[in-house]
């Protein structure tokens, strides 16, 4: 492992791997890289943290969510970001473009409707259409779960996945939902309250090519240093008393 300090787009505790090496990282790590890689692709600082939470949830249960947020963020490359939300109406959230739906934004933004008519509430079915890397609108369906005692049924032409308090089903949902994209329908039932247990906080094991396509993204949040910011650099006061 090395660290190459000129790096601006990464924190202190960002690691570099060689191309041999294995390359685990923490929540803490992913969420830095993930959330900088996201702004990188042109998302809002906002919905740039929401991308960081999306892959530190996933690390903080042993999936590789760096490698879904390189896989979605290379599929979305130089699209408009607008362009890939949700159009919000009762009963239907499906992308107004024809487009799969951005799955950090669809995410974010249900946790916004979850009080309002067309949320996803007690007793709503609501066709999301296409959705890019579902497996990254996971982490925001299992929060509202918690915070707003539902269950909720996932569904897709092949198959569903009812994601509720009992956590089994999450390797179920990597299997099925770790697809670049499906075309699913979401219901919502009311469940009972449910505290969610303490987060093992494991090491999710990436790849070392992952690594350096987040970071290739994040180093588009960085200015090139131009002759005139050179010249300009430093204090022109004098250090002499």
């Amino acid at each position: 492992m090395s660290f190459e300090p000129q790096d601006q787009t990464r924190g202190d505790s960002t690691p570099f791997f060689g191309d041999t090496e294995p390359a685990p990282l923490s929540c803490n790590e992913a969420a830095s890289l993930c959330m900088k890689a996201a702004r990188g692709a042109g998302m809002s600082w906002g919905m740039a943290e929401e991308a960081g939470f999306a892959a530190a949830w996933l690390v903080s249960h042993g999936i590789d969510g760096p490698s879904h947020m390189r896989a979605h963020l290379e599929r979305a490359d130089g699209r408009d970001w607008a362009d890939l939300c949700p159009s919000a109406t009762p009963g239907d959230w499906q992308n107004a473009h024809g487009q799969p739906a951005c799955p950090i934004i669809l995410g974010a933004t249900m946790c916004d409707y979850a009080d309002l008519p067309e949320g996803p509430n007690s007793g709503a079915t609501v066709a999301l259409g296409p959705v890019s890397a579902p497996i990254l609108l996971v982490p925001f369906l299992v929060e509202l779960a918690h915070s707003k005692s539902l269950a909720f049924t996932l569904s897709w032409p092949e198959g569903a996945i009812r994601i509720d308090n009992d956590e089994t089903w999450l390797q179920a949902a990597l299997q099925s939902l770790g697809v670049p994209q499906l075309v699913l329908t979401l219901s919502a039932k009311a469940a009972q309250p449910h505290k969610p247990s303490a987060a093992s906080m494991p090491n999710a094991q990436t790849t070392a090519a992952t690594i350096a396509a987040l970071n290739a993204f994040a180093m588009r949040t960085t200015v090139p240093a131009t002759e005139a910011s050179r010249t300009g650099a430093g204090s022109t006061l004098s250090d002499n008393d």
